[in-house]
């Protein structure tokens, strides 16, 4: 029986990320978020008038779970869906007063912990690592495609 020594990237990458997903989801709970309903908004603050499927390539969501989370947010008042001038088809995604307020305090929170993410990692270190991760998403993105290709 072989065991291996190293712990795969992937695997690493995997652990990292749900310990993040865990971390962020109880750091919104108090605010009735979660972590999709976030990264939308997030998106929303970002690029205000996205139509819905804009927001979709962006977030990397599909078109029936973007609906369901953005019906969801708009019941709680946190964005707002206005006519699309350029394609009476679609809709335009804004945040409303009250969203950008949740997003503004959720980002505040963040980035108050965000040096507890980063401790004992030097700047050069973490520019290393932020172009790594940059070059791991593409292939990942690229390996996606392919794959994709293949299934038509």
């Amino acid at each position: 029986m072989t065991t291996c020594t190293n712990e795969s990237i992937g695997r690493l990458i995997y652990k990292t990320s749900l310990n993040l997903r865990n971390y962020a989801e109880r750091l919104m709970d108090p605010y009735g978020l979660t972590a999709e309903q976030f990264h939308i908004m997030k998106s929303t603050s970002q690029t205000p008038g996205l139509s819905q499927n804009e927001l979709c390539r962006q977030v990397g969501k599909k078109p029936a779970n973007i609906t369901r989370i953005l019906d969801r947010l708009e019941n709680k008042r946190w964005i707002e869906r206005k006519p699309n001038p350029a394609d009476r088809r679609s809709s335009l995604v804004y945040l409303s007063p009250k969203g950008e307020c949740i997003i503004a305090q959720v980002s505040t929170a963040f980035e108050s912990y965000s040096s507890w993410f980063t401790a004992g990692i030097d700047p050069e270190e973490e520019k290393v690592f932020r172009e790594v991760m940059r070059k791991i998403d593409g292939n990942i993105s690229n390996l996606m495609a392919e794959f994709d290709r293949g299934k038509e």
